[in-house]
């Protein structure tokens, strides 16, 4: 495996436009933190190379559009990352992290009574294709601002639940290295959920699964 792979640049969103234009959006995720880094609308008569480029050691991830948009500009099939399956490795390792503090806190209750516990984080349920706004509305977030072009609207709000996704993950993994207990000594940050991310090693121009 390329050391890419391991440690992709983040994840390259895809959506199509009402113009018939692929929309490609970049959420970085790096050891510093997660934000948006790009956002490209491409016409038809963008070079296949110059798409390939946009999705190159990114973890592809989009609308059913937007995926068979990339399909069809680079001729070939697009593995597509499940973005439910994201939120459910990261419950995952959260549950496993609380199991972790309930048994240290087990191993000296009188003394441990007060141990801080971890704090309370909002994961957001499965959404349908292009519901990502509806989902951050239910969570009290904007997803975009008003003078967002209508075509930019659903990559713009897909991104930002991305964003959102993978902030609550650094919060939980800057918790877990912020208390000894909670890790090994050395270890360093997982910029994705480490199951997760073993899954989708196949990510990319291979084959076609949609969200």
């Amino acid at each position: 495996m390329e050391p890419w792979q391991s440690r992709p640049l983040g994840f390259a969103i895809a959506d199509e436009t009402s113009k018939d234009h692929l929309a490609i959006h970049h959420v970085s995720v790096r050891d510093e933190g997660v934000f948006a880094s790009g956002l490209w609308e491409l016409p038809r008569s963008t070079p296949a190379q110059e798409i390939q480029d946009r999705i190159a050691h990114w973890i592809p991830v989009g609308t059913v559009d937007g995926i068979r948009a990339l399909q069809d500009r680079l001729d070939t099939s697009i593995k597509s990352a499940d973005l439910a399956g994201l939120v459910q490795a990261c419950e995952h390792e959260e549950a496993a992290l609380r199991k972790a503090w309930q048994d240290y806190k087990d191993e000296e209750p009188r003394k441990r009574v007060n141990l801080k516990p971890l704090a309370a984080r909002a994961w957001p349920a499965k959404q349908n294709d292009g519901d990502a706004a509806k989902v951050l509305k239910r969570l009290g977030l904007r997803p975009f601002v008003e003078e967002t072009p209508r075509d930019m609207r659903d990559i713009i709000a897909f991104s930002n639940l991305v964003i959102y996704i993978m902030e609550i993950w650094y919060d939980l993994e800057s918790e877990r290295l912020g208390r000894a207990y909670l890790h090994e000594e050395g270890e360093t940050r997982a910029l994705f959920p480490p199951d997760w991310l073993k899954m989708h090693r196949s990510y990319g121009p291979t084959s076609v699964t949609t969200l």
